[in-house]
């Protein structure tokens, strides 16, 4: 297990550094060609994550088509809108936004899943909700496009979550891994020709070197999932606010302000309970457990019956991914 949180640790840091060359590649490029070259690494290198008995055709092989299109969109558009809220808000700002997600997890899960959420999980939505006001502080503070892309990002997240939830062991783990990366390059190749420029050197340079830690990460993600329970592999992304604080600080000149920090705080501590709950409701399972029949009457198999899959790479969480 200490091999797996080691393995979580070092992709939620190439995941914030990656996030990093994001903001240093600024506005000088558009979001959806950052994204489309950061992806297409990842999508040629895809075949590495396959095991006995896959096809690069499962790529495109679904058996809950409908589910699979949904989750999807909504992970081809976290990537460009977190590529959006790294390049206009504070690193750690823009952090602290994202990590709403579990929340909005749990909201989904009462509206979609009809799952039922006792008051102690309600408070800590609403607590993160108030953590997310005192940052982005509406009123007091302009909000920039970036902070509605966080949020986009944030809730893009959750669908893949609830939506990952609902599909459970129905797919490949190669077809949920490599369509992640085909459909962010597509989808992101597409939008980009309206602004298309050809990147300079330096911009080649970062843009590589956020693919490359794009794959690192999930890959290194992969075997986190692959040697630790899901809680303890999905409680390491939150060390990803401690790098965004000092890269912010280090290389980027960015201090937060005191109510700020509360709000990171207030954020973070909400997203940990939550996510302890969740995972509490939802324990890792065993790999294809599913409730024996009854003598005599057909299986009755929902999405609920299905067991959660343990924590997807090709979908940073959040996130990316």
């Amino acid at each position: 297990m200490t091999k797996g949180i080691l393995f979580a640790f070092l992709a939620f840091a190439f995941f914030a550094w990656g996030d990093a060359l994001v903001k240093a590649i600024g506005h000088g490029l558009d979001p959806f060609e950052v994204t489309f070259f950061a992806y297409i690494l990842p999508l040629l290198l895809s075949p590495v994550f396959m095991t006995r008995g896959d096809r690069v055709g499962d790529l495109l092989r679904w058996n809950r088509p409908w589910l699979m299109t949904v989750r999807l969109v909504f992970v081809a558009a976290s990537t460009p809108l977190s590529v959006m809220s790294f390049r206009s808000l504070p690193f750690a700002e823009a952090f602290a936004m994202i990590f709403l997600m579990p929340s909005l997890v749990t909201l989904l899960s009462i509206v979609v899943l009809k799952e039922p959420v006792r008051w102690r999980r309600r408070l800590a939505i609403g607590a993160a909700f108030i953590g997310v006001l005192i940052v982005a502080r509406p009123g007091f503070r302009e909000l920039l496009p970036g902070h509605f892309a966080a949020l986009g990002c944030a809730f893009s997240s959750a669908v893949v979550v609830i939506t990952g939830r609902m599909i459970g062991h129905s797919e490949k783990r190669f077809t949920l891994i490599g369509t992640v990366f085909l459909s962010t390059a597509v989808a992101s190749g597409l939008l980009m020709i309206p602004g298309f420029e050809w990147p300079t050197r330096e911009q080649w340079i970062l843009t590589v070197g956020f693919a490359t830690t794009t794959f690192a990460a999930q890959a290194l993600f992969t075997l986190a999932a692959a040697f630790a329970p899901a809680d303890r592999v999905g409680a390491a992304q939150y060390s990803q606010i401690l790098w965004a604080l000092a890269i912010g600080a280090i290389f980027f000149d960015e201090w937060p302000d005191l109510l700020s920090l509360v709000g990171i705080v207030i954020v973070v501590g909400s997203g940990l309970f939550i996510f302890a709950r969740e995972h509490a409701q939802h324990p890792d399972p065993i790999p294809d457990l599913i409730p024996e029949p009854v003598p005599g009457e057909e299986p009755e198999i929902s999405s609920e019956s299905l067991p959660e899959p343990r924590p997807e790479p090709g979908f940073r969480p959040p996130a990316r991914p």
